[in-house]
């Protein structure tokens, strides 16, 4: 037997032992980044949709690069600036609770991919959302209102699911997002050193015809979120 073969046991064999004792064992894919696969998908990178940012459904707080490929939110001296002018319209497609936007691309079918660069930010909110889920005020995020999110705020990363799964893994500093339409799913990646390793995957019905839209969200001053 190869030494590759004994490591690969030996992760069967902890795995196994983790599930008997009813510990949550997220799944795990470590295959190189250019030949990585999951449900059948070719290589994920494949996929990559290039996603911009919808500065209509920003929240006033946020700062949106040219581009539409970054943001942060604006610091406690730029705010003043901003509140000083007309600068805020409320409409029913901007967020004006959390700091949240969503991107221009909405999709109705298909596999689609996209890949998050979060180093160094100490809270943000990454995923998708059904075209008719809530942006007004603060209302609840997660699964039941057609969001599915991973969250990280004061250290802790959790799947917003209802009610919420905390993940105990080690803070990635880029995350992908694999949209399955037919499939049903929602699938998050932690990118490291050309290696894919599964966060969390979500099961969803997207049988109707309303869209799925990307969303982002993030309250960090410092550091953008910045769409790869």
């Amino acid at each position: 037997m190869t030494l590759q073969e004994v490591i690969a046991v030996c992760k069967q064999l902890l795995l196994q032992s983790k599930v008997r004792k009813g510990l949550a064992v997220a799944p795990e894919i470590t295959q190189p980044l250019q030949t990585a696969r999951t449900s059948g998908l070719p290589s994920l990178t494949t996929l990559s949709d290039k996603i911009t940012l919808d500065t209509k459904t920003a929240n006033p707080f946020l700062r949106i690069s040219n581009d539409q490929r970054r943001l942060r939110s604006y610091t406690y001296e730029e705010s003043q600036i901003l509140m000083k002018t007309d600068w805020f319209e409320r409409a029913s497609e901007k967020y004006d609770g959390w700091l949240c936007i969503r991107g221009v691309q909405g999709f109705s079918s298909g596999q689609h991919y996209w890949e998050v660069d979060i180093r160094g930010i100490r809270d943000w909110r990454i995923g998708v959302m059904r075209e008719s889920a809530p942006k007004r005020g603060f209302a609840k995020l997660n699964t039941s209102s057609g969001y599915w999110t991973l969250r990280l705020q004061l250290g802790n990363l959790v799947a917003l699911t209802e009610p919420a799964t905390k993940l105990n893994i080690s803070l990635p500093s880029r995350v992908g997002v694999c949209l399955d339409m037919q499939a049903g799913e929602v699938t998050f990646y932690a990118i490291d050193k050309k290696m894919r390793r599964e966060i969390y995957r979500f099961k969803a019905d997207f049988s109707n015809s309303e869209k799925v839209y990307p969303v982002f969200g993030t309250v960090d001053t410092k550091k953008e979120m910045v769409i790869i």
